[in-house]
């Protein structure tokens, strides 16, 4: 399900109305996550659009929510290449959140969904010093090849099963119901800042 052993928070896929949570657990990376995760430095306003767009594409984001606060995320953004449907999946978490078994939660949810989306390749880019990603890419058994001074990991023959089918039917009807809960905490306390 949704929750995860010794986890306190929940994954789940973001909807529309969590964008400010997303949106600000995106600002809330600090400068060496950014770089991590998009590549390369960018700014507030940057993260303010991404959020936005991301949100409004046809990708999915799914993130770990921990009393209403986004604190890690990932991305799953459909491609083709020559008629076969692949996925990029990219992922960040908060410095305070780390090595708490987020990641690992966050790319067993993708995989189900990018299972269920007949996707026939994962890809996931990574710089080559980020340790930490490259370790979750090879639990989940990414082939990781070395291109272009980048570690680019992919995992081949996904394809949905009616567990994973159901997995994600019963997780997204969860996933809703708190982001409902999510969003009218956030409406009745609008003061409160998260750290």
């Amino acid at each position: 399900m949704d929750t995860f052993s010794g986890l306190s928070g929940t994954i789940r896929k973001l909807f529309a109305a969590d964008l400010p949570a997303f949106r600000a657990h995106l600002l809330r990376l600090d400068p060496a996550s950014r770089h991590s995760r998009f590549i390369g430095v960018v700014t507030d306003a940057y993260l303010a659009d991404y959020a936005d767009r991301c949100l409004a594409s046809r990708g999915l984001v799914f993130g770990y929510v921990e009393g209403g606060i986004v604190r890690g995320a990932a991305e799953l953004q459909p491609f083709e290449i020559g008629g076969e449907r692949r996925a990029e999946a990219a992922f960040s978490v908060e410095r305070g959140w780390r090595r708490r078994g987020i990641g690992s939660a966050l790319f067993a949810r993708l995989l189900v969904s990018a299972r269920n989306r007949g996707v026939a390749a994962l890809v996931v880019n990574c710089m080559s010093e980020n340790g930490a990603m490259r370790a979750l890419a090879r639990r989940f058994s990414a082939e990781i090849v070395f291109e272009r001074g980048d570690l680019i990991g992919t995992i081949k023959g996904l394809g949905p099963t009616p567990f994973s089918l159901a997995e994600e039917m019963i997780d997204d009807a969860h996933g809703l119901a708190m982001s409902a809960l999510d969003y009218q905490r956030r409406f009745m306390a609008p003061s409160r800042a998260p750290n």
